[in-house]
C-alpha cells in the first residue's frame, strides 16, 4: 500500500502520517507544530518504539507533526536553494541515479537513499544564505521532517517500502562532500596533513568527561562545554556529534538545528580559548559537591587576606580578565530583516503614514522565516495600533509562518503591562533569541517625554545585553527640516539609546506603485546604509495579495525612480527654463529670474533647477551652456521640446 497514489488517498492527517510512514520503515518521531523540534525525548521514545505507542501517541496529540530519525542506514540530501537543487541534480545524473523518494520543502527539496553497506557519512550542515550552492547531509543521529508536516509535500514516492529506496556509493556520498568544499569522509580515514582531526582518545576523553555533566546545567555552562568540544576537536563534526549527543539526554534539548546554529557561532582564532581544563573543572565540581547520604562536610571559612595595598573603588567594576566571558555572549551576525536589521540589536523605523511601514516589516520578517535565518516560535509582533480586519489579515500570514501575534484586547494581553513582562524575560534568562516587533512605538512610551523615553531605552537596552532583540515602528514629523527631509517624531532619546536608525521616505508614488527607501541615520554592525522595496496600491486588494507584491527595488531601478520623481517635482520649473531658452532668455542670472516669474517659484529654487539639469547627457539633463564673451554663461537645449508650447508675446522679453 505504501506508494505515491496510495500516500495521497490514505493519509487525512497527522496520525494516518504517522503510521504510514512507521509502516513504510522510518523510525517517526513526533514533531511540535510548526517546528522542527522534537516533542519528546529521543532515547526514551526508542526504547519503546512500536506501533501501538505511535497510534496512542498520535491519538493523543492529533495536532503534532512527525519527523524521521535518519539512522545509519539512510541518507537525507537537503537543498535548499535553486542552485543547490541544480548542484543535487547535476550529481545524481553523473552518478546515474535517481531519488525514489522526494520531499519539496519551503526552499527545495529532500532526496532521500539508503547508504550501501560499509559507507562512511555524516551530517553535515550550511549558511545557505553565503553558500546557496551547498548540499545540506543528514544521517545518523539527525532528524528530518517528513509530510505532511508544515511546509511538507511528497513529490515523488516510487519504493513500496524503505529498502527499496535507491541506493548512494561512497563516491556518490565524497562528490557531494568535495561539492561543498569539506573533507570527504573516506573508508580508511585518512585526512591530508593540512587538516586537523581529533583522535580516537581525545574524543573518548572528552565524552568521559561529558558523562559527568548535566546537560541541564545553567546556559552559560552549556555554552561553555561547547566551546571546550569545538576547540579540542578543531570544529570537527565528530566533536559537534558529541555536543548534540550529551545535549540531547537534558529535558532543555531543542534539537540538532539548535546544536548545528550553535556549534557555527564558535569560533577557532580567538585569543582566549576554552578548553579541556574547562571539561576538567566542571566534571571535577560535579563530583565533588554531588549529595552524600551519609554525611554533610561545612565548609570551612576562609580567613579573609588583607590586602597589601588599599583598594580603588572602580577596581570592583573593572572587566580586567573577563574578554572570554564577554566573548560567549557575542551574537553570529545574522540579519533579522533584510540586511536593515541585526539580531541582538534595537532598530527603529521612523515613516509617516501610509508609507508601508508595517506592511515591508511583516514582508522581510516572513522572508527571513522561509529563508530560514530566525526561528518563528521566537518572533512575538505585537500589533497595538490596527483594526480588527488588519489584525485578522496579519494574524492569518502570522499563522502561515508560525510566529506570534499579540493585540491590546485579545488573551487579557495589555500594553501597560509590557515592561513586567521584558522584565520576567531579563529576570529568568529567557531573552535569548527572542524578537519583539513594536507596532507602533508611541503605544509603548511617550515620544515627547525624556523620562519616559529614557526609561524605555534602559530596558530595551538590557532586553538586547541579554541576547533579545527590538524592532520598533514609528512616526516622524508632520513637517519637515529645514533641509526638507524627515524628522523623527518626539524627542532625540530614543535614537540615542537605538543601534539602527532608518528613515522611510517614499521614492515614488504612482497610480498603482509605491516605491519606498530605507535609508540609514545611525548604525551599529554591518548593516546596509539603503535599501528599496515597491509595493501595488491597487484598490480593492486582499493583505495578502499586497504582501504579494512587494519586491526588492535594486540601486539602479532606484536611482531611475529618484530621477523620475524629481523631474516630476521639478516640472513646471522645467517647462518655464526651456520656453524661456527657445525665447532667447539664456543668460544664467535673467534665465533665473525670468522662468522664476513664469513658474510662480524663487529665484533661488529656479538657479538650482537650472544646475541640476544642467550637462551633456540627454537622458539626464535638459540643457547645456557654452561661455562666451566675459565669461558669459548661455544656455542651450539638448534636444527639442517634446510637447508644443503656446505662442506668447515674447515682446517682453
Amino acid at each position: 500500500m505504501n506508494n505515491y497514489k496510495d500516500f495521497l488517498k490514505w493519509v487525512v492527517d497527522y496520525l494516518s502520517a504517522a503510521m504510514f510512514w512507521f509502516g513504510f520503515g522510518f523510525v517517526v518521531i513526533p514533531v511540535l507544530p510548526g517546528t522542527k523540534q522534537p516533542a519528546v525525548k529521543w532515547d526514551p521514545w526508542l526504547n519503546s518504539f512500536d506501533p501501538l505507542m505511535v497510534h496512542k501517541y498520535w491519538t493523543e496529540h492529533p495536532d503534532h507533526e512527525m519527523g524521521c530519525i535518519v539512522g545509519d542506514g539512510l541518507i537525507v540530501f537537503d537543498a535548499d536553494s535553486p542552485e543547490s537543487v541544480a548542484a543535487l541534480g547535476e550529481i545524481e545524473a553523473r552518478y546515474d541515479l535517481l531519488p525514489k523518494m522526494v520531499v519539496k520543502t519551503r526552499k527545495g527539496e529532500h532526496h532521500y537513499y539508503r547508504r550501501a553497506p560499509n559507507t562512511i557519512a555524516k551530517s553535515d550542515a550550511h549558511d545557505s544564505a553565503k553558500h546557496p550552492e551547498r548540499i545540506d547531509v543528514k544521517t545518523g543521529r539527525a532528524l528530518v521532517v517528513l509530510p505532511i508536516s508544515t511546509g511538507k509535500s511528497l513529490h515523488v514516492l516510487d519504493a513500496e517500502n524503505m529498502d527499496e529506496l535507491s541506493e548512494v556509493s561512497q563516491k556518490f556520498i565524497n562528490a557531494i562532500f568535495q561539492h561543498n568544499g569539506r573533507i570527504a569522509p573516506s573508508k580508511s580515514g585518512e585526512q591530508p596533513l593540512t587538516q586537523k582531526n581529533a583522535d580516537d582518545t581525545s574524543l573518548q576523553l572528552i565524552e568521559s568527561l561529558l558523562n559527568k555533566l548535566d546537560p541541564d546545567c545553567g546556559y552559560e555552562d552549556w555554552l561553555r562545554v561547547g566551546m571546550a568540544i569545538y576547540h579540542e576537536t578543531y570544529g570537527s563534526a565528530e566533536g559537534m556529534d558529541l555536543y548534540d549527543q550529551w545535549s540531547n539526554k537534558g529535558d532543555k534539548y531543542k534539537g540538532i538545528k539548535d546544536i548545528e546554529t550553535k556549534w557555527r557561532s564558535f569560533r577557532s582564532d580567538v585569543s582566549n580559548p576554552v578548553t579541556i581544563r574547562t571539561l576538567n573543572r566542571l566534571a571535577y565540581e560535579a563530583e565533588d559537591f554531588e549529595i552524600c547520604e551519609n554525611e554533610v562536610i561545612e565548609p570551612v571559612a576562609e580567613t579573609p587576606k588583607k590586602s597589601m595595598k588599599p583598594e580603588n573603588p572602580l577596581d570592583k567594576f573593572s572587566l580586567l580578565g573577563m574578554s572570554g566571558e564577554i566573548e560567549k555572549q557575542l551574537l553570529e551576525e545574522v540579519y533579522v530583516l533584510g540586511e536593515i536589521a541585526l539580531i541582538g540589536q534595537s532598530t527603529v523605523f521612523y515613516a509617516a503614514p501610509n508609507t508601508g511601514k508595517t506592511l515591508l516589516t511583516i514582508y522581510m520578517l516572513t522572508e527571513s522565516i522561509r529563508e530560514g535565518k530566525i526561528n518563528p516560535t521566537k518572533v512575538y509582533y505585537i500589533n497595538v495600533d490596527d483594526t480588527t480586519r488588519g489584525i485578522h489579515e496579519k494574524l492569518q500570514i502570522a499563522e502561515e509562518y508560525g510566529f506570534h501575534m499579540l493585540a491590546e484586547g485579545y488573551k487579557d494581553f495589555k500594553v501597560s503591562e509590557f515592561y513586567d513582562l521584558i522584565t520576567r524575560m531579563i529576570e529568568s534568562e529567557e531573552s535569548q533569541g527572542v524578537i519583539i516587533v513594536l507596532d507602533t512605538l508611541k503605544k509603548f512610551t511617550d515620544l515627547m517625554s525624556k523620562k519616559l523615553c529614557t526609561q524605555f531605552g534602559k530596558i530595551i537596552r538590557r532586553f538586547v545585553m541579554k541576547g533579545g532583540t527590538v524592532i520598533s515602528l514609528a512616526h516622524v514629523n508632520k513637517n519637515p527640516g529645514q533641509d526638507g527631509k524627515l524628522v523623527h517624531a518626539g524627542t532625540t532619546d530614543i535614537v540615542e539609546d537605538s543601534d539602527c536608525i532608518y528613515m522611510l521616505t517614499k521614492v515614488s508614488e504612482e497610480s498603482n506603485q509605491n516605491v519606498v527607501e530605507f535609508t540609514n541615520k545611525k548604525k551599529r554592525g554591518n548593516v546596509t546604509l539603503s535599501a528599496a522595496y515597491s509595493y501595488s496600491v491597487e484598490r480593492d486588494i486582499s493583505y495578502n495579495e499586497l504582501l504579494l507584491s512587494v519586491e526588492e527595488v535594486d540601486d539602479k531601478h532606484l536611482i531611475q525612480e529618484k530621477q523620475k520623481t524629481e523631474i516630476l517635482s521639478d516640472a513646471d520649473v522645467i517647462s518655464a527654463i526651456e520656453y524661456c531658452i527657445k525665447g532667447g532668455v539664456n543668460t544664467k542670472m535673467k534665465l533665473a529670474e525670468t522662468a522664476a516669474e513664469r513658474a510662480l517659484a524663487s529665484k533661488r529654487q529656479t538657479l538650482k533647477v537650472i544646475d541640476k539639469y544642467t550637462g551633456k547627457d540627454p537622458n539626464i539633463h535638459r540643457w547645456s551652456y557654452e561661455v562666451r564673451e566675459r565669461g558669459a554663461k548661455v544656455y542651450k537645449l539638448l534636444k527639442p521640446l517634446s510637447v508644443s508650447l503656446p505662442d506668447p508675446d515674447l515682446a517682453e522679453f
